[in-house]
């Protein structure tokens, strides 16, 4: 009798599954079932079954798509799902995956910085490592294993372009692998999003604040058709005063989300009381993403607005709470 649980592979490109082709450069060719066979001893573990949905560089996943994927897995009869892709815009998609998660399943995410054709490819070892995740029997939710570290991607970001220790939290990982254990720091969260039911997703724009900008971009959102915008912003959450006079007007009309250009600690609230400074910006009606990154934050603002929740702030500001 086969006891072994069911995994669901779901790959969808990324340099996990790129060879070397006609031309310059690397292009993902490789499918599910190729990525599978590559890593000795997966069988073992799991009874896998692979399904190729798209082959893409991960700049080119859309977050229709997850939505299609988060379907597929509240549907699957499978005890967990791994989805392999590129590492560019992993820590979204597998964040977008939590906003979205209907599943009790484990689902986790992963990848590779090196093809497979490159000295120490670490692909065939981040799939196997997300395997042994998957099994885990204290793994649930959404999680993300790159280099023998398994992370919370509400937390998570690639921090390096090359590198193979390339993710990183600041508050570390949730767990390492070795020995073929799963050794856990600490539980995986247990974050209820309560997101209405849904598939649309509304504009919402990402503004990085940087010296001497006169926040010409900001004056143009509305026209664009943006419904809601994510302000990086320098430091703990400050703007110049030409900034702060653009996002209080942008404020009156779309939602508008205070967070931080850094990559670590989050965004203060009563400390800064000069005009641009976090104080007065609250105070104009931005809301702050706390520890929330930007990117993550556009994205659940996108979310919100999309599904048409009602008080949104509320909504937004408990979520990010949670982090």
């Amino acid at each position: 009798m086969n006891n072994k649980p069911a995994i669901q592979v779901f790959a969808l490109g990324g340099t996990i599954a790129m060879t070397p082709g006609a031309s310059a450069g690397v292009k993902p060719t490789l499918t599910a079932r190729d990525l599978i066979s590559a890593v000795p001893g997966l069988q073992d573990l799991a009874d896998l079954r692979a399904e190729t949905l798209v082959q893409k560089g991960s700049a080119n996943l859309t977050m229709s798509l997850i939505a299609d994927i988060m379907d597929r897995i509240s549907t699957c009869d499978a005890d967990a799902v791994i989805v392999t892709q590129g590492t560019d815009s992993m820590e979204e998609t597998a964040f977008l995956a939590s906003l979205l998660n209907q599943s009790n399943k484990p689902i986790v995410f992963t990848g590779a910085m090196r093809t497979p054709n490159q000295p120490g490819a670490d692909g065939p070892a981040n799939l196997y490592d997300a395997v042994l995740t998957a099994v885990n029997h204290n793994t649930k939710g959404v999680t993300l294993v790159m280099n023998g570290e398994v992370h919370d991607p509400w937390l998570v970001a690639k921090e390096h372009t090359s590198s193979l220790q390339a993710f990183q939290a600041e508050q570390g990982p949730l767990a390492t692998i070795a020995e073929g254990d799963v050794c856990w720091r600490r539980p995986v969260p247990d974050r209820t999003t309560e997101l209405p039911v849904g598939d649309e997703f509304a504009p919402v724009a990402l503004v990085s604040a940087c010296l001497d900008d006169d926040g010409r971009l900001l004056d143009s959102l509305i026209d664009l058709g943006y419904q809601g915008v994510v302000i990086e912003a320098f430091g703990a959450g400050h703007l110049s005063e030409v900034w702060a006079d653009k996002a209080e007007v942008l404020a009156e009309k779309i939602p508008v989300i205070l967070a931080s250009r850094t990559k670590a600690g989050r965004v203060f609230e009563r400390s800064y009381g000069y005009k641009g400074a976090e104080i007065d910006l609250l105070a104009r009606g931005l809301v702050s993403s706390g520890w929330l990154r930007a990117r993550k934050a556009r994205l659940l603002l996108s979310c919100l607005l999309g599904r048409n929740v009602t008080n949104w702030k509320e909504a937004f500001t408990r979520m990010v709470k949670s982090v």
